[in-house]
């Protein structure tokens, strides 16, 4: 199948609607394709964004009720013959998209599959971290020392939270983001181990973040999730890292309680 052949079949890969064999052909083609790896990675943010966007803001039910009401009404009014809306692309700097792609190829990080064989918050979670790291921004506050980075949250989200040592560790923290589970805002931590990125979620423990297990592999996508409550919190560590080393990095978060 030619580059131009993907091209017309990667939104199609990014909602995980190909057969298992086409999945294993895109993600063989993208490795070495940095056009298709960029288009793919335009799709994930465009993606992230209004997911993230709608669970930001919801629309009362008034509102909804008046938009569909003058929908109703331009619908039964409207004689005349309009020219189909056509979409907005984003041209997103090709340097930028490539570099991206092959950051995230490199630390095995693109792939996707059917959302049915996963839980629906580690779904979630997972997606927020692919989306973010895909993003031309995937951190707000960029900084390795946990004394810059947490103080940049007071603010902005409704807790305050501690960040351990990692001197002598083989952790770097990267820095971090606000993130949004359900209209809810937390932070985002991001960490490096060698080549891959690791997401630290916390939120506070809420009914919507409905986790019923202490860690959870998926190998259908490589990802491992670890997660635990403490005071109030809940933190949520998703890469595909071993879980031993994931665990690794949850007892150093831990220790800071």
């Amino acid at each position: 199948m030619t580059c131009q052949d993907w091209q017309t079949r990667v939104e199609a890969y990014v909602d995980a609607e190909l057969s298992p064999h086409d999945m294993d052909s895109f993600r063989a083609h993208a490795a070495s394709c940095t056009d298709c790896a960029s288009t793919a990675l335009a799709l994930i943010e465009a993606k992230g964004a209004l997911r993230r966007a709608g669970h930001r803001y919801v629309a009362s039910p008034g509102l909804r009720a008046q938009i569909a009401a003058g929908t109703a009404a331009q619908v039964g009014t409207s004689t005349t013959r309009q020219e189909p809306h056509k979409a907005t692309v984003i041209s997103w700097p090709k340097w930028v998209m490539a570099a991206a792609a092959l950051v995230l190829l490199a630390s095995g990080l693109f792939f996707f599959s059917s959302r049915s064989q996963r839980p629906s918050s580690l779904a979630e979670f997972a997606d927020l971290h692919v989306s973010d790291l895909a993003s031309t921004n995937p951190v707000e506050v960029v900084s390795t020392d946990r004394h810059t980075v947490k103080p940049w949250f007071q603010g902005r989200i409704p807790f305050t939270f501690d960040l351990p040592d990692l001197q002598g560790s083989p952790f770097t923290l990267v820095g971090g983001r606000v993130a949004y589970f359900h209209q809810e805002p937390g932070a985002q931590l991001i960490f490096s181990y060698q080549r891959h990125m690791i997401s630290a979620f916390i939120f506070r423990d809420t009914p919507q973040i409905a986790i019923s297990q202490s860690s959870f592999s998926d190998r259908s996508t490589s990802f491992n999730l670890q997660t635990w409550t403490h005071d109030g919190l809940r933190y949520v560590l998703v890469s595909d890292v071993n879980t031993t080393t994931l665990q690794q990095l949850a007892e150093l978060l831990e220790q800071t309680r």
